[in-house]
């Protein structure tokens, strides 16, 4: 596997995250893997961290309570600017709605709209990427 610095999981469905887990341990990640119930959780650990702590890699759902990922990612644009690392941002979502994915398609900070269950491949290349 690729050589990772971190990795965040925002997303409050606890079997996908069980699922995630135990692809990141057949895959011996060893490398840091953050996992938040909701975008307000993660916005606010984006906020205050240096870059260092920063994840490389967001994998985000778009339904969630407290804060969804498109209030997620409309406060993630105002903070994005401030931030001295480039977070690639995945919307890792059950949605097939068209409108999820031509919103995600003009989003600058959004690199892929993916369709739940992520498949092995896919994810492969998420990680190499």
């Amino acid at each position: 596997m690729p050589n990772l610095k971190t990795i965040a999981v925002v997303d409050d469905d606890p079997i996908y995250i069980q699922a995630l887990n135990n692809l990141f341990t057949s895959w011996k990640i060893t490398n840091p893997v953050l996992f938040f119930e909701n975008g307000k959780e993660a916005l606010d650990f984006i906020r205050v961290k240096e870059a260092s702590a920063l994840p490389d890699i967001l994998l985000l759902d778009l339904n969630m309570p407290v804060m969804n990922g498109w209030a997620f990612m409309e406060n993630f644009a105002t903070v994005a600017p401030h931030l001295n690392k480039n977070i690639r941002i995945y919307l890792v979502t059950s949605s097939i709605w068209e409108e999820d994915s031509k919103r995600a398609e003009k989003n600058p900070h959004i690199k892929e709209l993916i369709v739940k269950p992520i498949l092995q491949k896919k994810f492969r290349e998420i990680l190499a990427g």
